[in-house]
């Protein structure tokens, strides 16, 4: 990606304040080499080449800090710089490592405090010293983002009100932020200590009070009903599945589920004796086959018949050896010498 232009001041395509700030900040100017040497002085703890990468994005910004506040007296753009570089450090070290958190941003007052401003700026440099105890806080997330809503508010609400193209994009923006209010319109309600410094400024801007005046609010409240009113009548996944049949394993051809014919409580019973007739039969007449064909019994049956072994189908010794291996059970009931046969228990 090639570096930007070299330029006095910060740029960004963006539209909303917070963006163009993050976006300016984040850039790669090719200027930024100028301020290496002060930068490689900080301590800090690893990496440190990361760490310097923020320093000399930080010193850039101080030296055309100025541009940023000029004709920006709606906001304070220290808050803003103080959670660039929380969310860097974060980022780095992750969010819990308090210690390295803190280090980094000492190393940015050290250097924040030494760095030769020219003095027309002062005022300004004097707002931009880094400070942890402004964006240090367990929620620290909502209150970037609800900061970032507060500044960026008329831009939403303006572009909404008068470009049509973009109301219903900044409209969803403006309404997603409803939760965020509730949430620290509850914090402030319970604990004023702990409420955010800037709350007072943002709550004229609470979205659910606002979102109702924007020309596309009518447009999207008829969207979404007819959404909702589509979804009502979509059949669930529970009634479309209500035709699926049911197989039994054993028993091909039977299945069990709806019909188009009527289900009776007498139909219903005569199949369930069927079933069980059919389920009870297949071991017996299997039992009987092998007591036939393979049994002493078998033969003394087919001599009292008359009956010819000949003409029955040949049965060779790898059709009963398939028959046998596939027998329950650990052992080969059958399999050994000639006298292992089926015992005949008489009734």
């Amino acid at each position: 990606m090639p570096n930007k232009p070299v330029s006095t001041s910060f740029s960004s395509p963006k539209e909303l304040i917070s963006e163009k700030f993050y976006d300016a900040m984040n850039s790669d100017y090719s200027d930024l080499s100028k301020y290496s040497q002060k930068c490689n002085e900080i301590t800090v703890s690893q990496p440190k080449d990361k760490i310097i990468e923020i320093c000399k994005k930080y010193l850039r910004f101080l030296e055309n800090s100025k541009v940023w506040n000029e004709g920006n007296p709606e906001y304070d753009i220290s808050i803003l710089l103080n959670y660039w570089i929380y969310e860097k450090l974060t980022g780095i070290y992750g969010a819990h490592d308090n210690d390295k958190i803190t280090t980094g941003f000492s190393a940015l007052q050290y250097v924040w405090q030494y760095y030769n401003y020219t003095p027309k700026i002062e005022t300004y440099h004097q707002k931009c010293n880094p400070n942890i105890d402004v964006v240090n806080h367990p929620d620290w997330k909502k209150r970037k983002e609800f900061y970032d809503y507060c500044i960026d508010y008329n831009t939403l609400y303006l572009t909404a009100t008068n470009y049509v193209d973009k109301c219903e994009e900044y409209y969803k923006i403006i309404k997603s932020k409803i939760p965020l209010y509730q949430y620290f319109d509850q914090k402030c309600l319970t604990d004023q200590n702990n409420c955010p410094i800037f709350y007072k400024q943002c709550e004229p801007y609470n979205p659910e009070s606002l979102i109702s005046i924007l020309p596309c609010h009518s447009d999207i409240q008829k969207k979404e009903a007819a959404a909702k009113a589509t979804d009502r009548h979509s059949p669930s996944e529970k009634e479309l599945g209500t035709g699926a049949h049911v197989h039994d394993s054993g028993l091909s051809g039977i299945e069990v589920g709806v019909h188009d014919t009527d289900s009776t409580p007498e139909t219903t019973e005569i199949g369930k004796k069927v079933g069980h007739s059919i389920i009870g039969v297949a071991p017996v007449l299997l039992t009987a086959t092998v007591l036939y064909r393979y049994t002493p019994v078998g033969s003394w049956v087919r001599k009292l018949s008359g009956y010819s072994p000949n003409s029955m189908n040949d049965t060779d010794g790898g059709e009963l050896e398939e028959f046998l291996d596939n027998a329950q059970g650990s052992g080969n009931t059958f399999h050994g010498s000639e006298e292992n046969y089926i015992s005949y228990q008489p009734l």
